[in-house]
């Protein structure tokens, strides 16, 4: 309260904005007036914020993608938004790689004999897209030091998500290849989704090599994830030899970025096909699956109907990833 010509006890709580509205406003105007108490404002404020440097505690180091993350999946999609979430995973793995040691860049990871394979693996699919999008080429020395090549990626990725974010929408329909075994061409908007699935992908594999906990993407990355591998699959059936004309699956995916979707299991069995199976399981590991991470693909879900045809389904989508 203000009494006897003062401030009292609202100059400390004012010093440190835990006032009520009404009361700064009544303590602000008071300290315009009276050299005594803006003096000790002043005073308690520098103390404040000495305190808080002193004490002050480094974020953690993924705060920074999952607070991005969240802000993605909470915002209405946009053109944008496949540059955005591959930003996301590029600036993870950028914070991941930095945490290598020289010996650790030589582990190996996954399908690749060496971490730094890993990279030169990755540079060369992000290559791909960036050529296509207008970016000049951007070849790595194989012999290059592990630190060269990471650089190297990253200047590149930052190139393409810049190219993105200055052309927009119209570059986002180009046609651009896909990384993978089969020659594939999508538009751009689709190969972001890639490049991000990718990007995650391979930080999850640098994880594992740091002993690290698994890390989700956000919700719309899964989700998008999901629809884009969803559009490639049944062509993918049919030259594994696996396609079953004019039937379909229930494909069931819980938790975050999951949902039902109906797929045809060839590109002649549209989605509306008899539906022979469903297949349920959590959405984020069938993600995984995708990329070839997890082994026994049909032990992994729950499987009702015609099981030749869901082992089929999840056989071919055990292939789709890009190593």
């Amino acid at each position: 309260m203000i009494n006897d010509g003062h401030a009292d006890d609202l100059v400390g709580p004012y010093a440190i904005g835990a006032c009520s509205p009404a009361e700064a406003r009544a303590v602000a105007g008071h300290a315009d007036r009276c050299p005594t108490c803006a003096a000790e404002i002043a005073e308690l404020e520098r103390t404040a914020e000495w305190i808080g440097m002193s004490a002050a505690r480094a974020p953690a180091p993924e705060l920074r993608s999952r607070v991005l993350s969240a802000a993605l999946a909470a915002r209405p999609a946009g053109h944008q938004q496949a540059a955005e979430l591959y930003q996301v995973q590029v600036a993870e793995l950028d914070r991941l790689l930095g945490e290598l040691s020289l010996p650790q860049w030589q582990l190996p990871s996954g399908p690749h004999r060496s971490l730094r394979g890993l990279m030169v693996h990755l540079h060369a699919n992000d290559e791909a897209v960036a050529t296509a999008a207008g970016l000049g080429p951007a070849p790595v020395d194989v012999r290059s030091p592990a630190t060269d090549v990471r650089l190297s990626w990253r200047r590149q990725a930052g190139a393409l998500i810049e190219v993105v974010g200055r052309q927009g929408a119209g570059l986002l329909d180009r046609q651009v290849p896909l990384a993978g075994r089969r020659a594939i061409r999508r538009p751009l908007r689709e190969a972001l989704i890639q490049r991000g699935f990718e990007t995650w992908i391979h930080a999850e594999d640098v994880r594992r090599v740091l002993d690290l906990p698994p890390q989700r993407p956000s919700a719309r990355q899964i989700a998008d994830i999901v629809d884009f591998a969803l559009r490639l699959l049944p062509a993918a059936m049919e030259s594994a030899g696996r396609a079953h004309p004019a039937e379909a699956i229930r494909l069931a995916l819980t938790g975050a970025g999951g949902g039902v979707r109906l797929v045809g299991l060839s590109p002649q069995s549209p989605a509306a096909g008899v539906v022979v199976a469903e297949v349920s399981l959590p959405a984020e590991r069938f993600c995984r699956l995708l990329a070839g991470r997890l082994a026994g693909a049909p032990a992994i879900a729950e499987i009702g109907g015609d099981p030749e045809a869901a082992a089929d389904f999840l056989t071919v989508a055990a292939t789709m990833g890009c190593d």
